[in-house]
Protein backbone atom coordinates (compact mmCIF):
# COMPACT_ATOMS: atom_id res chain seq x y z
CA UNK A 1 0.00 0.00 0.00
CA UNK A 2 2.96 2.74 0.48
CA UNK A 3 3.43 3.27 -3.05
CA UNK A 4 -0.19 4.83 -2.95
CA UNK A 5 0.47 6.74 -0.08
CA UNK A 6 2.22 10.16 -2.07
CA UNK A 7 -0.97 9.86 -4.44
CA UNK A 8 -3.09 9.56 -1.60
CA UNK A 9 -1.24 12.29 0.49
CA UNK A 10 -2.63 15.34 -2.01
CA UNK A 11 -5.57 14.28 -2.47
CA UNK A 12 -6.63 13.84 1.29
CA UNK A 13 -4.68 17.79 1.53
CA UNK A 14 -7.06 18.80 -1.54
CA UNK A 15 -10.52 16.81 -0.08
CA UNK A 16 -9.29 18.64 3.75
CA UNK A 17 -8.79 22.15 2.59
CA UNK A 18 -11.90 21.94 0.28
CA UNK A 19 -13.87 21.48 3.33
CA UNK A 20 -12.38 23.33 5.33
CA UNK A 21 -13.11 26.64 2.65
CA UNK A 22 -17.11 25.11 2.58
CA UNK A 23 -16.96 26.06 6.42
CA UNK A 24 -17.84 22.44 6.93
CA UNK A 25 -17.57 21.22 10.91
CA UNK A 26 -15.30 18.50 11.42
CA UNK A 27 -18.58 16.09 12.42
CA UNK A 28 -19.68 16.90 9.10
CA UNK A 29 -16.88 16.71 6.97
CA UNK A 30 -15.74 13.00 9.43
CA UNK A 31 -19.54 11.89 8.42
CA UNK A 32 -18.58 12.79 4.77
CA UNK A 33 -15.44 10.77 5.01
CA UNK A 34 -16.26 8.02 6.93
CA UNK A 35 -20.16 7.19 5.01
CA UNK A 36 -18.93 8.22 1.69
CA UNK A 37 -15.15 7.49 1.32
CA UNK A 38 -14.82 8.56 -2.52
CA UNK A 39 -12.22 10.97 -3.05
CA UNK A 40 -13.73 12.33 -6.34
CA UNK A 41 -17.97 12.24 -4.95
CA UNK A 42 -16.84 13.67 -1.72
CA UNK A 43 -14.89 16.47 -3.80
CA UNK A 44 -18.08 17.03 -6.22
CA UNK A 45 -20.47 16.56 -3.24
CA UNK A 46 -18.81 19.75 -1.39
CA UNK A 47 -18.32 22.01 -4.54
CA UNK A 48 -22.23 21.21 -5.32
CA UNK A 49 -23.27 21.76 -1.70
CA UNK A 50 -21.85 24.98 -1.77
CA UNK A 51 -23.50 25.94 -5.38
CA UNK A 52 -27.28 24.99 -3.35
CA UNK A 53 -27.82 21.98 -5.73
CA UNK A 54 -30.98 19.63 -4.49
CA UNK A 55 -29.79 16.58 -2.63
CA UNK A 56 -31.10 14.43 -5.17
CA UNK A 57 -28.74 15.93 -8.07
CA UNK A 58 -25.58 15.70 -6.07
CA UNK A 59 -26.93 12.06 -4.64
CA UNK A 60 -26.94 10.88 -8.48
CA UNK A 61 -23.95 12.41 -9.59
CA UNK A 62 -21.60 10.86 -6.34
CA UNK A 63 -23.69 7.18 -8.14
CA UNK A 64 -22.69 7.94 -11.65
CA UNK A 65 -19.15 8.57 -11.09
CA UNK A 66 -18.33 5.71 -8.45
CA UNK A 67 -20.18 3.58 -11.42
CA UNK A 68 -16.14 2.48 -12.06
CA UNK A 69 -16.75 0.26 -8.75
CA UNK A 70 -18.62 -2.47 -10.65
CA UNK A 71 -16.13 -3.44 -12.51
CA UNK A 72 -13.58 -3.83 -9.72
CA UNK A 73 -16.82 -5.63 -7.71
CA UNK A 74 -16.95 -8.27 -10.55
CA UNK A 75 -13.12 -8.74 -10.38
CA UNK A 76 -13.26 -9.35 -6.45
CA UNK A 77 -16.45 -11.27 -6.47
CA UNK A 78 -14.48 -14.84 -6.97
CA UNK A 79 -11.75 -14.01 -4.30
CA UNK A 80 -14.61 -12.77 -1.61
CA UNK A 81 -17.03 -15.44 -2.59
CA UNK A 82 -16.56 -18.07 0.27
CA UNK A 83 -15.98 -14.98 2.64
CA UNK A 84 -18.60 -14.58 5.58
CA UNK A 85 -21.00 -11.82 5.19
CA UNK A 86 -19.24 -9.72 7.38
CA UNK A 87 -16.34 -9.78 5.63
CA UNK A 88 -17.50 -9.01 2.40
CA UNK A 89 -19.57 -6.04 3.86
CA UNK A 90 -16.26 -4.69 4.80
CA UNK A 91 -14.74 -5.64 1.77
CA UNK A 92 -17.31 -3.49 -0.17
CA UNK A 93 -16.74 -0.52 1.71
CA UNK A 94 -12.88 -0.56 1.62
CA UNK A 95 -13.58 -1.29 -2.08
CA UNK A 96 -11.13 1.96 -3.26
CA UNK A 97 -8.66 2.53 -6.85
CA UNK A 98 -5.59 2.69 -4.67
CA UNK A 99 -6.80 -0.86 -2.81
CA UNK A 100 -7.86 -2.49 -6.15
CA UNK A 101 -4.74 -1.71 -7.66
CA UNK A 102 -2.64 -2.73 -4.77
CA UNK A 103 -3.84 -6.07 -4.75
CA UNK A 104 -4.39 -6.50 -8.62
CA UNK A 105 -0.40 -5.68 -8.73
CA UNK A 106 0.65 -8.32 -5.70
CA UNK A 107 -2.05 -11.06 -6.55
CA UNK A 108 0.14 -13.30 -8.35
CA UNK A 109 2.17 -13.64 -5.14
CA UNK A 110 -0.55 -15.00 -3.16
CA UNK A 111 -0.99 -18.35 -2.88
CA UNK A 112 -4.49 -19.21 -1.23
CA UNK A 113 -8.12 -16.97 -1.17
CA UNK A 114 -7.71 -16.53 2.37
CA UNK A 115 -3.93 -14.68 1.75
CA UNK A 116 -5.89 -12.75 -1.20
CA UNK A 117 -8.74 -11.98 1.25
CA UNK A 118 -6.56 -10.73 4.08
CA UNK A 119 -4.13 -8.93 1.67
CA UNK A 120 -6.96 -7.11 0.01
CA UNK A 121 -8.76 -5.97 3.72
CA UNK A 122 -5.53 -4.92 4.50
CA UNK A 123 -4.50 -2.76 2.15
CA UNK A 124 -8.51 -1.33 2.14
CA UNK A 125 -7.57 -0.82 5.86
CA UNK A 126 -4.71 1.21 5.22
CA UNK A 127 -5.93 3.38 2.39
CA UNK A 128 -8.70 4.11 4.90
CA UNK A 129 -6.28 5.35 7.52
CA UNK A 130 -4.03 7.25 5.05
CA UNK A 131 -7.17 9.26 3.65
CA UNK A 132 -8.90 9.84 7.10
CA UNK A 133 -5.35 11.26 8.49
CA UNK A 134 -4.59 13.22 5.08
CA UNK A 135 -7.83 14.66 5.08
CA UNK A 136 -7.45 15.92 8.42
CA UNK A 137 -4.19 17.92 7.89
CA UNK A 138 -6.16 19.72 5.21
CA UNK A 139 -8.58 20.17 7.21
CA UNK A 140 -6.89 21.53 10.38
CA UNK A 141 -4.45 23.50 8.27
CA UNK A 142 -6.78 24.91 5.34
CA UNK A 143 -5.27 26.04 2.06
CA UNK A 144 -1.77 25.90 3.08
CA UNK A 145 -0.34 24.80 -0.79
CA UNK A 146 0.91 27.35 -2.66
CA UNK A 147 -1.25 27.62 -5.67
CA UNK A 148 2.11 26.84 -7.84
CA UNK A 149 2.52 23.62 -6.31
CA UNK A 150 0.44 21.28 -8.09
CA UNK A 151 0.24 17.60 -7.08
CA UNK A 152 -2.23 16.41 -9.20
CA UNK A 153 0.20 14.15 -11.07
CA UNK A 154 0.99 11.93 -8.20
CA UNK A 155 -2.14 10.35 -8.41
CA UNK A 156 -2.04 8.85 -12.22
CA UNK A 157 1.64 8.69 -11.89
CA UNK A 158 0.92 5.79 -8.76
CA UNK A 159 -1.36 3.80 -10.96
CA UNK A 160 1.25 3.75 -13.94
CA UNK A 161 3.91 2.39 -11.47
CA UNK A 162 1.08 -0.16 -10.11
CA UNK A 163 0.13 -1.29 -13.17
CA UNK A 164 3.19 -1.53 -15.06
CA UNK A 165 4.47 -4.68 -13.60
CA UNK A 166 0.98 -6.46 -14.13
CA UNK A 167 1.87 -6.43 -17.63
CA UNK A 168 3.43 -9.59 -18.27
CA UNK A 169 2.81 -10.65 -21.97
CA UNK A 170 1.65 -8.64 -25.47
CA UNK A 171 -1.89 -9.89 -24.26
CA UNK A 172 -1.51 -7.52 -21.77
CA UNK A 173 0.15 -4.80 -23.15
CA UNK A 174 -2.47 -4.74 -25.74
CA UNK A 175 -5.25 -4.45 -23.16
CA UNK A 176 -3.37 -1.47 -21.77
CA UNK A 177 -2.82 0.09 -24.61
CA UNK A 178 -6.54 -0.50 -25.64
CA UNK A 179 -7.63 1.18 -22.28
CA UNK A 180 -5.10 4.36 -23.24
CA UNK A 181 -6.75 5.14 -26.33
CA UNK A 182 -10.30 5.04 -25.13
CA UNK A 183 -9.82 6.98 -21.73
CA UNK A 184 -8.47 9.40 -24.59
CA UNK A 185 -11.15 9.58 -26.38
CA UNK A 186 -14.03 9.25 -24.25
CA UNK A 187 -12.29 11.35 -21.97
CA UNK A 188 -14.78 14.38 -22.22
CA UNK A 189 -17.99 12.52 -22.03
CA UNK A 190 -19.83 14.28 -18.70
CA UNK A 191 -19.70 12.31 -15.22
CA UNK A 192 -16.11 11.01 -15.80
CA UNK A 193 -18.56 8.32 -17.59
CA UNK A 194 -15.37 8.29 -19.82
CA UNK A 195 -13.54 6.40 -17.35
CA UNK A 196 -16.68 3.44 -16.87
CA UNK A 197 -16.72 3.34 -20.59
CA UNK A 198 -12.63 2.64 -21.42
CA UNK A 199 -12.89 0.08 -18.69
CA UNK A 200 -15.85 -1.70 -20.38
CA UNK A 201 -13.80 -1.66 -23.48
CA UNK A 202 -11.22 -2.99 -22.17
CA UNK A 203 -12.14 -5.63 -20.18
CA UNK A 204 -14.27 -6.88 -23.64
CA UNK A 205 -11.38 -6.98 -25.47
CA UNK A 206 -9.29 -8.66 -22.75
CA UNK A 207 -11.96 -11.63 -22.91
CA UNK A 208 -11.71 -11.59 -26.00
CA UNK A 209 -7.83 -11.70 -26.06
CA UNK A 210 -8.15 -14.51 -23.29
CA UNK A 211 -10.12 -16.30 -25.74
CA UNK A 212 -8.32 -16.41 -28.61
CA UNK A 213 -5.20 -19.46 -29.43
CA UNK A 214 -1.64 -18.28 -28.03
Amino acid sequence: MMPNVPAVLPFGLIMGAVGSTAELSGVELGALNILVFAGASQLVAVDLLMRDVPSTVIVITGVVINLRMILYSVSLSEVLKGSSLPVKTLGSYLLTDQAYAVYTANSNQLNSRDEKVAFYIGAGLCMSFFWQFFVLIGFIFGNFLPSSLNLDFAVPLSFIALAMPTLKNKKYYYVALVSSICSILFYELPYNLGLLVSGAIAMIFGSFLLRSKK
